[in-house]
């Protein structure tokens, strides 16, 4: 994914200018070292949920983070909505059909239903499909930012 990559790139950037290690960011944050590792070394894709700790930590967009802004746009940030919630939000505001949105996160019609009924949230993949298939951002998708 061309996405952790850049994630990793961003990490290793921001991290260096705030002259911190892995070890240091993983006491502020609250992930564990072992799983930014993987982030840093792009082995793993981080949980929606660690992406925005870090985002809130280094107070930038997810987007930005994920290499899919290249300038960090000042921004108030609000805390995330379940997603169940926010995929209320989200058809209103696109004004489409539940099915659009299982078809452009590329899942399955049941897998769609168990976060719009709270059971599961998305991946990070899913979350991308979403921006990318709407043209929107990440921060927007997951309810952090108003469009």
């Amino acid at each position: 994914m061309d996405n952790l990559s850049k994630l990793s790139e961003m990490l290793d950037s921001l991290m260096f200018e705030r002259e911190l290690n892995l070890t240091q960011l993983a006491n502020e944050v609250g992930i564990e070292k072992a799983t930014l590792s993987r982030y840093f070394r792009a082995l793993m894709t981080p949980s929606v949920e660690n992406l925005v700790k870090l985002a809130d930590y280094f107070q930038c967009t997810t987007d930005y983070l994920l290499g899919r802004e290249t300038e960090n746009y000042p921004t108030v940030f609000k805390p995330c909505p379940p997603f169940s919630e926010q995929l209320i939000v989200l058809k209103k505001h696109f004004n489409c059909p539940w099915w659009n949105f299982y078809k452009t996160a590329h899942i399955s019609s049941s897998r769609f239903y168990e976060w719009k009924n709270g059971k599961r949230t998305p991946t990070l993949d899913c979350i991308i499909f979403l921006a990318d298939g709407f043209g929107c951002t990440v921060d927007f998708i997951i309810g952090r930012t108003k469009m």
